[in-house]
């Protein structure tokens, strides 16, 4: 029997985008939890219609998961193996290059509560968080829920992949010839582990200047997007498809190489109370495992930096 993955916030572009994606090329059993019923209700049958092209001779074998619109509530996670949370606010209207994932933050800390107090009657399961700003509304539904810390993955892939895909042009190679793990905050207070890096194998170790460009590319790639789909649109491919690459991983059982996740810590690199990417095993109750690997003093403070950075942003 294929797992099932409820998505709270489904109807919305990346929620929808995760679903189609989960059900079309994982043959995952989808839920479409959302409070606005008529659209959650046309995208799962926008989804299955795309999966009826089992029908004719170029859609046979393909994979295909079950989806259903259902109303938000515990009775909606009934039976599932893992929550994908995308529930939020509308995005700001506001010029793109001035627009930070905080803008969300006001107003998607009262829907991580509204979401936590119904769902944290169900039976914890693990549950992955991509709305922005997705470290402090990882931690908030943690709080919110009670549940064990260990179910709780905060989504930060995006800039991993736009980093690797920048490097790779840079350097001549496929995007999956870079290993760049980026820690820290999901945005500004990105920390990637340089001291880490590889291409093609080799360490990778350039230059100060040539980290800030990359870093600075990497970060104004999201919004260079925006600026030109307008501010109603997002990043949806690279977070759809990164966000369900994630959630089957968990629902296959994990993967045993580590990969730099959101996660609520607890004294883990000298930080507690706070969520940010550090490098983790995943299996499929969430969190595995969180290692704490040797990392550069420069990396090192700026992950002081970003943890104090969302942890502030949070009590302000």
């Amino acid at each position: 029997m294929a797992p099932t993955v409820a998505v709270v916030g489904g109807a919305g572009t990346v929620g929808a985008t995760a679903a189609y994606s989960l059900s079309t090329a994982h043959g995952i059993d989808v839920r479409l939890v959302d409070i606005d019923e008529n659209l959650s209700n046309a995208q799962a049958m926008d989804i299955a219609h795309a999966n009826a092209h089992a029908t004719h001779p170029v859609g046979v074998g393909q994979p295909s998961g079950r989806v259903e619109a259902v109303s938000p509530g515990v009775e909606a996670l009934d039976g599932v193996d893992c929550i994908v949370v995308t529930a939020s606010i509308e995005r700001p209207s506001t010029d793109a290059r001035n627009m930070s994932r905080r803008a969300f933050l006001e107003g998607n800390l009262d829907v991580m509560d509204d979401v936590g107090e119904w769902m944290g009657e169900a039976e914890p399961r693990p549950v992955v968080v991509l709305s922005n700003p997705a470290d402090q509304l990882t931690y908030r539904l943690y709080e919110a829920t009670g549940w064990p810390r260990h179910r709780f993955v905060g989504y930060s892939l995006s800039e991993t992949a736009r980093l690797a895909a920048i490097v790779g042009e840079r350097e001549g190679v496929p995007p999956e010839a870079v290993s760049i793990p980026i820690l820290g905050e999901h945005g500004e207070h990105m920390v990637p582990a340089f001291s880490r890096a590889t291409v093609d194998g080799e360490p990778y170790r350039p230059p100060a200047d040539v980290r800030e460009e990359l870093m600075r590319a990497t970060k104004d790639a999201p919004y260079d997007i925006i600026e030109h789909r307008g501010h109603e649109e997002s990043s949806r491919w690279v977070s759809g498809r990164g966000l369900a690459l994630l959630t089957r991983a968990i629902v296959s059982g994990g993967v045993e190489e580590p990969i730099c996740l959101s996660t609520p810590l607890d004294g883990e690199y000298g930080h507690e109370g706070v969520s940010i990417s550090v490098p983790v095993t995943l299996d499929a109750d969430g969190i595995a495992k969180i290692h704490e690997w040797a990392l550069s003093e420069e990396e090192r403070s700026a992950l002081t930096a970003a943890a104090e950075s969302v942890r502030t942003t949070v009590s302000e």
